[in-house]
């Protein structure tokens, strides 16, 4: 079992949704009450229940599995609670496979993966009989050995990684996305390129600023040649920055352009990417916890949405319905949410 108090393991799998909301074609609108009052703000977070659908369609969407390893063969230079403990590393892989579980996402893109054998056991295993194929394309992370894996029930055309580097500020020096995925594929009767990603950690850290919008950078470049292949665009995952338009339950600003470059994309307002941050109240705009006393509480400003779906304007035009997943203890399965989302034709 992962190395946690067992009095939060008991919360572990408590299931909460405390998002939904319209789409722009067909309004949907979900808010299903916690179970229980209202938590008392001292609290900032009540574990409830999934999604419930109510439109059909095709579900894409985000989940961060937190060090999603198998404890065996060395797990990196990175600290946490299941390192080299393959007992603990599969209990963990148990938990967050019973959240995927109850999402029922056509696609999922999973960061800090470690490797394909990872998905493959859990597709096998906690998730047999839902149909996913795993997909995982090593990357260059040497350090916490983490990359970007892609479970679908959806035909993949193609799968890919993007190498290419962009200048860091006005140095000399030049900086990549260690951690991304692309893959071709067709969404609601689209064709599409979906690129997974997993930027530099530490939104408020001026030292990684350019680095990260470097990185911004090569995702832009990316985007705006599938663009102008005339494919439809989704870019997802942990961003690891806040929006600079649409303000997240903290109402965090971010200090790089990162989010607003990639929206931008390509060279007219009218090939610009959406949030579907948007689409969601303010109050339940959040996507990860940062506990950043390490008191073990859930307190004022540690939630925060730095997992992202921004969809260019062919997709967005098929949105149905999003839920920003709250359905699990950040401090026991994974310390990101889920974001799903529904489009159709």
């Amino acid at each position: 079992m992962p190395l946690v108090p067992p009095r939060l393991r008991s919360l572990a799998l408590g299931l909460l949704l405390v998002a939904g909301c319209t789409g722009p074609l067909q309004p949907v609108f979900h808010a299903e009450a916690p179970v229980g009052p209202e938590p008392h703000p001292a609290s900032y977070f009540t574990v409830g229940t999934p999604p419930v659908y109510t439109t059909e369609g095709v579900r894409i969407g985000t989940f961060n599995g937190e060090f999603l390893f198998d404890g065996r063969d060395g797990d990196g230079g990175a600290t946490f609670a299941w390192k080299d403990d393959s007992a603990a590393a599969r209990a963990h892989m148990e938990d967050v496979a019973a959240v995927i579980r109850t999402l029922d996402a056509d696609l999922l893109l999973i960061p800090e993966t470690e490797n394909l054998g990872v998905l493959e056991t859990m597709t096998a295993e906690m998730l047999a009989g839902l149909g996913y194929t795993p997909y995982l394309v090593n990357g260059q992370d040497s350090f916490t050995g983490q990359d970007v894996g892609l479970l679908s029930r959806l035909p993949i055309e193609e799968v890919g990684r993007i190498n290419e580097r962009a200048p860091v500020g006005l140095s000399n020096q030049t900086y990549g996305v260690s951690k991304n995925l692309w893959a071709r594929l067709t969404l609601a009767g689209v064709p599409t390129t979906l690129v997974g990603v997993h930027f530099l950690a530490r939104p408020d850290d001026t030292e990684r600023k350019d680095r990260r919008e470097a990185q911004a950078e090569v995702i832009r470049r990316f985007i705006a040649q599938e663009a102008a292949a005339g494919r439809a665009i989704v870019v997802l995952g942990d961003l690891n920055d806040f929006d600079d338009v649409t303000l997240d339950a903290r109402a965090s600003r971010p200090i790089t352009d990162v989010l607003a470059r990639i929206k931008r994309a390509g060279p007219s307002p009218d090939d610009d990417l959406t949030n579907v941050l948007g689409e969601v109240p303010q109050a339940r705009r959040f996507t990860a916890l940062y506990d950043r006393n390490r008191n073990d509480e859930i307190e004022e400003g540690e939630l925060s949405a730095i997992d992202h779906v921004l969809l260019s304007p062919a997709l967005y035009t098929r949105l149905r319905e999003v839920h920003f997943v709250h359905a699990h203890d950040p401090r026991v399965v994974s310390d990101h949410f889920p974001i799903i989302v529904t489009l159709a034709e």
